[in-house]
């Protein structure tokens, strides 16, 4: 296909009006999918026989896929966002906020506390940063660390208390449309000696 920066005007035209068909087409078949989704869940919790447990799982899925639409649209809205978002400068070893989205699996998902282990000259640089979360669940592998209030001070204003595990398996690139706010730094001990040794770990040096 022909880059649209070497097209000509018609040929502009002709692709947009392909990428708006195309569009329309995807957004029908999302609608069509969750439509079919939903609609399964209420035709099944109607059913007289069924059991209290059978409906509490059938209503942990129908709110996941609500969580997964309402994200779908959430995104977007980061998405246009980002331009404002391109001067934010996190440093490593800060605590952000972070919308990390609807997730697949055991990825951690919703907005989370997360710690920023980028270098400072890509945070600078870059568009993205390199984060991993902290989450609510318990420690379990050897390379999650139980989060303690010792191993950070927060920002001035900030209160309350930053509760988790360190997820030092789940290292990801955001882009920092979806960080939210600066409430916390680590201590440059728990960076330098507990979590760096964590990350080596996970990835295998």
């Amino acid at each position: 296909m022909t880059k649209i920066n070497d097209m000509t005007k018609e040929e502009i035209i002709a692709y947009i009006d392909s990428k708006d068909v195309e569009v329309h087409f995807n957004l029908n078949q999302f609608d069509t999918y969750y439509d079919n989704k939903v609609l399964s869940y209420s035709k099944l919790s109607k059913n007289k026989n069924i059991n209290i447990n059978e409906l509490k799982n059938y209503a942990y899925e129908i709110n996941d896929t609500s969580e997964r639409v309402e994200w779908a649209y959430k995104k977007q809205l980061i998405e246009d966002s980002a331009i404002t978002k391109i001067n934010t400068k996190p440093k490593r070893g800060e605590i952000w906020t972070c919308q990390l989205g609807k997730n697949i699996g055991s990825e951690e998902h919703k907005t989370r506390p997360v710690i920023i282990i980028q270098n400072n000259t890509g945070n600078e640089k870059s568009p993205t940063t390199i984060i991993v979360p902290i989450s609510n669940r318990p420690k379990k592998i050897a390379v999650h660390i139980e989060l303690m209030q010792s191993d950070y001070t927060f920002v001035d204003g900030i209160v309350g208390d930053i509760k988790g595990t360190i997820l030092c398996e789940q290292i990801k690139v955001v882009s920092k449309a979806r960080l939210g706010k600066h409430i916390a730094t680590l201590t440059n001990d728990f960076m330098d000696n507990i979590l760096t040794s964590k990350l080596k770990m996970s990835i295998g040096l």
